[in-house]
Protein backbone atom coordinates (compact mmCIF):
# COMPACT_ATOMS: atom_id res chain seq x y z
CA UNK A 1 0.00 0.00 0.00
CA UNK A 2 1.22 3.22 -1.15
CA UNK A 3 1.34 6.20 1.70
CA UNK A 4 0.48 9.77 0.34
CA UNK A 5 2.19 12.48 1.67
CA UNK A 6 0.15 14.79 3.63
CA UNK A 7 -1.13 17.76 2.38
CA UNK A 8 0.27 21.71 3.66
CA UNK A 9 -3.35 22.20 5.09
CA UNK A 10 -3.13 18.99 7.01
CA UNK A 11 0.20 19.91 8.21
CA UNK A 12 -0.87 23.43 9.40
CA UNK A 13 -3.35 21.80 11.04
CA UNK A 14 -1.34 19.43 12.83
CA UNK A 15 0.62 22.24 13.97
CA UNK A 16 -2.35 24.57 15.26
CA UNK A 17 -3.40 21.71 17.32
CA UNK A 18 -0.39 20.63 19.09
CA UNK A 19 0.46 25.08 19.76
CA UNK A 20 -3.11 25.24 21.13
CA UNK A 21 -2.38 21.97 23.48
CA UNK A 22 0.77 22.98 24.70
CA UNK A 23 -0.89 26.49 25.37
CA UNK A 24 -3.28 25.36 27.77
CA UNK A 25 -1.09 23.17 29.48
CA UNK A 26 1.47 25.74 30.01
CA UNK A 27 -1.61 28.50 30.96
CA UNK A 28 -2.42 25.77 33.67
CA UNK A 29 0.90 25.58 34.98
CA UNK A 30 0.95 29.80 35.17
CA UNK A 31 -1.84 29.28 37.14
CA UNK A 32 -1.15 27.28 39.81
CA UNK A 33 2.11 28.50 40.09
CA UNK A 34 0.64 32.38 40.71
CA UNK A 35 -2.90 30.79 42.44
CA UNK A 36 -3.12 33.93 45.48
CA UNK A 37 -0.98 36.31 43.32
CA UNK A 38 -1.67 39.60 42.61
CA UNK A 39 -0.23 40.99 39.04
CA UNK A 40 2.54 38.07 40.00
CA UNK A 41 3.16 39.43 43.27
CA UNK A 42 2.82 37.58 47.19
CA UNK A 43 1.44 39.30 50.01
CA UNK A 44 3.18 38.73 53.85
CA UNK A 45 1.46 39.98 56.80
CA UNK A 46 1.02 42.80 58.69
CA UNK A 47 3.83 41.96 61.34
CA UNK A 48 6.17 40.92 58.93
CA UNK A 49 9.58 43.04 58.59
CA UNK A 50 10.66 45.01 56.46
CA UNK A 51 13.50 42.36 55.33
CA UNK A 52 10.74 39.80 53.97
CA UNK A 53 8.16 42.18 53.04
CA UNK A 54 10.68 43.80 49.81
CA UNK A 55 9.15 43.53 46.46
CA UNK A 56 5.67 41.66 47.87
CA UNK A 57 2.23 43.08 48.80
CA UNK A 58 1.27 43.14 52.74
CA UNK A 59 -1.36 42.54 54.65
CA UNK A 60 -3.89 45.38 56.22
CA UNK A 61 -3.87 44.86 60.36
CA UNK A 62 -6.43 42.01 61.25
CA UNK A 63 -7.42 43.42 64.77
CA UNK A 64 -6.87 46.38 66.84
CA UNK A 65 -6.87 50.02 66.83
CA UNK A 66 -5.36 50.10 63.33
CA UNK A 67 -7.96 47.71 61.70
CA UNK A 68 -7.95 47.49 58.30
CA UNK A 69 -4.70 49.91 58.13
CA UNK A 70 -1.43 49.18 56.34
CA UNK A 71 0.76 49.66 59.45
CA UNK A 72 3.14 52.67 59.27
CA UNK A 73 6.81 51.17 59.03
CA UNK A 74 5.87 50.15 55.51
CA UNK A 75 4.41 53.91 54.63
CA UNK A 76 6.98 56.07 56.51
CA UNK A 77 8.26 58.34 53.30
CA UNK A 78 5.64 57.51 50.98
CA UNK A 79 2.58 58.85 51.97
CA UNK A 80 1.99 62.53 52.58
CA UNK A 81 0.75 63.74 56.27
CA UNK A 82 -2.96 64.88 56.54
CA UNK A 83 -2.92 68.37 58.06
CA UNK A 84 -5.75 69.96 60.68
CA UNK A 85 -6.23 73.79 61.66
CA UNK A 86 -8.14 75.22 64.51
CA UNK A 87 -8.63 78.50 66.61
CA UNK A 88 -10.79 78.82 69.14
CA UNK A 89 -12.07 82.41 71.01
CA UNK A 90 -13.46 81.08 74.58
CA UNK A 91 -15.02 83.69 76.99
CA UNK A 92 -14.47 83.23 80.50
CA UNK A 93 -16.99 81.92 82.97
CA UNK A 94 -16.57 84.16 86.52
CA UNK A 95 -14.99 82.13 89.09
CA UNK A 96 -15.61 78.70 87.07
CA UNK A 97 -13.76 76.23 84.60
CA UNK A 98 -15.23 75.98 81.44
CA UNK A 99 -16.06 72.81 79.23
CA UNK A 100 -13.09 70.93 77.68
CA UNK A 101 -13.53 71.71 73.29
CA UNK A 102 -11.79 69.14 71.11
CA UNK A 103 -8.91 71.24 68.64
CA UNK A 104 -6.62 68.22 67.31
CA UNK A 105 -6.28 64.47 67.25
CA UNK A 106 -6.05 61.74 65.16
CA UNK A 107 -7.14 57.78 64.48
CA UNK A 108 -4.95 55.58 66.41
CA UNK A 109 -3.78 58.11 68.86
CA UNK A 110 -5.51 60.52 70.59
CA UNK A 111 -7.30 63.92 70.89
CA UNK A 112 -6.26 67.03 72.40
CA UNK A 113 -8.89 69.62 74.32
CA UNK A 114 -8.60 73.12 75.73
CA UNK A 115 -10.33 74.55 78.03
CA UNK A 116 -10.53 78.08 79.74
CA UNK A 117 -10.21 78.73 83.23
CA UNK A 118 -10.88 81.45 85.69
CA UNK A 119 -8.12 81.58 88.33
CA UNK A 120 -8.85 84.81 89.92
CA UNK A 121 -10.19 84.31 93.33
CA UNK A 122 -12.79 87.65 93.47
CA UNK A 123 -16.10 87.83 91.75
CA UNK A 124 -16.70 90.08 89.05
CA UNK A 125 -12.96 89.93 88.18
CA UNK A 126 -11.29 87.65 85.72
CA UNK A 127 -7.74 85.85 85.13
CA UNK A 128 -8.11 83.51 81.97
CA UNK A 129 -5.77 79.97 82.28
CA UNK A 130 -5.84 77.93 79.65
CA UNK A 131 -5.65 74.20 80.38
CA UNK A 132 -4.32 71.83 77.80
CA UNK A 133 -4.89 67.87 77.77
CA UNK A 134 -4.44 65.14 75.61
CA UNK A 135 -5.92 61.50 75.55
CA UNK A 136 -4.34 58.55 74.71
CA UNK A 137 -7.38 56.88 72.76
CA UNK A 138 -5.09 54.56 71.13
CA UNK A 139 -6.14 51.58 73.47
CA UNK A 140 -2.29 51.24 73.41
CA UNK A 141 0.79 52.74 75.28
CA UNK A 142 2.37 55.74 73.22
CA UNK A 143 4.96 58.06 73.38
CA UNK A 144 4.54 61.60 74.13
CA UNK A 145 6.67 65.13 74.01
CA UNK A 146 5.59 68.69 74.73
CA UNK A 147 6.66 72.03 75.92
CA UNK A 148 5.03 75.73 76.52
CA UNK A 149 7.63 78.31 75.62
CA UNK A 150 10.49 78.34 77.14
CA UNK A 151 10.10 75.88 79.22
CA UNK A 152 12.11 72.89 80.07
CA UNK A 153 9.22 70.61 78.75
CA UNK A 154 8.31 66.98 79.46
CA UNK A 155 8.78 63.37 77.78
CA UNK A 156 6.28 60.74 78.75
CA UNK A 157 4.94 57.03 77.97
CA UNK A 158 1.18 57.32 77.98
CA UNK A 159 -0.66 54.36 79.15
CA UNK A 160 -3.86 53.50 77.49
CA UNK A 161 -6.67 55.54 78.43
CA UNK A 162 -3.94 58.17 80.42
CA UNK A 163 -4.53 61.75 80.16
CA UNK A 164 -1.80 64.34 79.99
CA UNK A 165 -2.40 67.65 80.99
CA UNK A 166 -0.44 71.16 81.09
CA UNK A 167 -1.11 74.77 81.84
CA UNK A 168 -0.74 78.10 80.12
CA UNK A 169 -1.34 80.58 82.77
CA UNK A 170 -0.30 83.58 80.15
CA UNK A 171 -0.19 84.15 76.69
CA UNK A 172 2.42 81.09 75.06
CA UNK A 173 3.08 79.25 72.33
CA UNK A 174 2.97 75.04 72.86
CA UNK A 175 4.53 71.74 71.12
CA UNK A 176 2.77 68.76 71.59
CA UNK A 177 4.40 65.61 69.66
CA UNK A 178 2.91 62.18 70.09
CA UNK A 179 3.84 58.87 68.07
CA UNK A 180 3.40 55.25 68.26
CA UNK A 181 4.34 52.48 65.64
CA UNK A 182 6.00 55.42 63.40
CA UNK A 183 2.57 57.08 63.22
CA UNK A 184 3.06 60.66 64.45
CA UNK A 185 1.13 63.30 65.09
CA UNK A 186 2.66 67.23 66.15
CA UNK A 187 0.46 70.14 67.26
CA UNK A 188 1.54 73.39 67.52
CA UNK A 189 -0.21 76.38 68.78
CA UNK A 190 -0.78 79.92 70.58
CA UNK A 191 -2.52 81.04 73.58
CA UNK A 192 -3.73 84.04 74.73
CA UNK A 193 -4.70 85.92 77.49
CA UNK A 194 -7.26 88.75 76.38
CA UNK A 195 -8.97 91.59 79.03
CA UNK A 196 -7.14 89.59 82.21
CA UNK A 197 -8.20 91.71 85.29
CA UNK A 198 -11.80 92.64 83.33
CA UNK A 199 -15.17 90.86 84.04
CA UNK A 200 -15.42 90.04 79.92
CA UNK A 201 -11.59 88.03 79.86
CA UNK A 202 -11.37 85.27 77.77
CA UNK A 203 -8.88 82.27 75.84
CA UNK A 204 -8.04 82.80 72.26
CA UNK A 205 -5.78 79.76 71.03
CA UNK A 206 -5.06 78.86 67.57
CA UNK A 207 -2.34 76.46 65.94
CA UNK A 208 -1.91 73.43 63.47
CA UNK A 209 -1.95 69.94 63.42
CA UNK A 210 -0.07 67.57 60.78
CA UNK A 211 -0.38 63.43 61.26
CA UNK A 212 2.08 60.89 59.30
Amino acid sequence: MRLRTPSPSFVISMIALIMASTGTAVAAVSYARNAGKVDGKSAVASTATLKRAAGKLVATNRRGPERGKIPGKFLAGVVRGQSQKFGRLIEVVDNANGAPQAIAGAPGLGTMTVSCNDQAPRAGVEDPRMVISFANGSGATINLARRAGNGEGAVTLMQPGAVDTFVVGGSEIFDVHVERNLQNLRIEGVVRQDGRGSAAAACLVYGFAIGV
